[in-house]
């Protein structure tokens, strides 16, 4: 096995199979700063670029050994589509939702764009793009993957966070509107991903975390959506990421139809490991913040040995990573996962 290229050992790994040692991917945001100012390309203008999009996540590989290339860089591209305003923040800073046209109840006469109407757009063209020119210029067989929102964190973008945890329990039905319009919405951009030939989608749902709604709550508003965008795609591989302690809910994400969970460090690994089983495969759960962050090489690399030690199937950063990120404890993730042998 020890000829196997990056995307087959990925591919593997997604599907539980053996391996000789887990990928090191960057499943989450992975441009950093210094990886900016090797290329040549940097945030904010990245983000609507298509072409410096691509050139940093093709400099990946090289510079930082993450074996993966990965657009975008954000969790807003989908709530500027919608109508939402944007600060596409600094080069160390990710872009954040500033307004948004909704305000309370859900306007019954606003109308989904179709997808040529959706195509036309200027960040979403930007992303699919980069996509394009990721799979036609990686000179090594590295899986591609394209970044996602989930449908419940896009609905805390259009009416607000803090009013849409509320409304679980003041408001359920206006909650179920938002989420059925942004479950639309994703599904309808899932599909036209899958035209494009990345192999995984990364969806994330921050807004969806174990910190913020109950497992009940999960059931309701957040399981539903992602079985019905999951649902139409047959070649992409699915990842699903929630952040927090995800250990309550892991059954309930494994329920979703994603192929991989990722996870972050508050989560146990062992206990993570335990309550998957052999449903789906686990991706993490490197401490972004304590290790990655502020840590050293030798906490990044006990870190990921315990990730390893526990089973998880894909190495890599628990959550996005900061832009702050040094080097050299990217290289030390790495390193610690290529040297492991079972």
């Amino acid at each position: 096995m020890d000829d196997m290229t990056p995307r087959e050992r990925f591919f593997k790994a997604m599907h539980r199979e053996p391996v000789d040692r887990p990928p090191v991917c960057g499943m989450t945001t992975t441009a950093t700063v210094e990886l900016m100012d090797h290329v040549g390309a940097a945030w904010p203008d990245a983000h609507t670029d298509a072409r410096k999009m691509a050139k940093i996540a093709l400099g990946v590989y090289d510079y930082l050994g993450l074996e993966s290339v990965r657009v975008p860089y954000c969790l807003t591209y989908e709530a500027e589509a919608l109508g939402c305003t944007i600060d596409l923040g600094k080069k160390n800073s990710t872009p954040m939702v500033k307004n948004s046209p909704f305000k309370g109840e859900l306007d019954p006469n606003f109308e989904l764009m179709g997808p040529e109407e959706m195509m036309k757009l200027a960040r979403n063209k930007a992303v699919a793009d980069a996509a394009e020119i990721i799979i036609k210029e990686r000179t090594v067989d590295l899986p591609t993957l394209l970044g996602v929102t989930g449908p419940f964190t896009i609905a805390g973008h259009l009416a607000g966070t803090e009013s849409l945890i509320l409304w679980t329990l003041t408001d359920p039905d206006v909650v179920s509107k938002y989420t059925e319009f942004t479950g639309d919405y994703v599904k309808m951009w899932l599909e036209f991903v899958e035209t494009l030939g990345i192999d995984s989608i990364q969806m994330s749902e921050p807004t969806a975390s174990y910190d913020m709604i109950s497992e009940d709550m999960f059931d309701t508003y957040v399981l539903p959506n992602l079985q019905r965008v999951y649902k139409p795609l047959k070649e992409t591989m699915k990842v699903l990421h929630i952040c927090g302690d995800t250990v309550p809910i892991l059954s309930h994400m494994a329920a979703s139809g994603a192929d991989a969970l990722s996870i972050e460090e508050k989560a146990n690994p062992y206990d993570a490991v335990k309550a998957v089983g052999d449903k789906v495969a686990l991706v993490g759960n490197v401490g972004v913040v304590r290790d990655l962050l502020q840590g050293t090489p030798e906490t990044v690399i006990k870190s990921a040995q315990t990730s390893i030690d526990a089973g998880f199937n894909i190495i890599s950063a628990g959550c996005g990573m900061s832009a702050l990120i040094k080097k050299e404890n990217i290289w030390a993730m790495v390193n610690a996962t290529k040297n492991y042998r079972a």
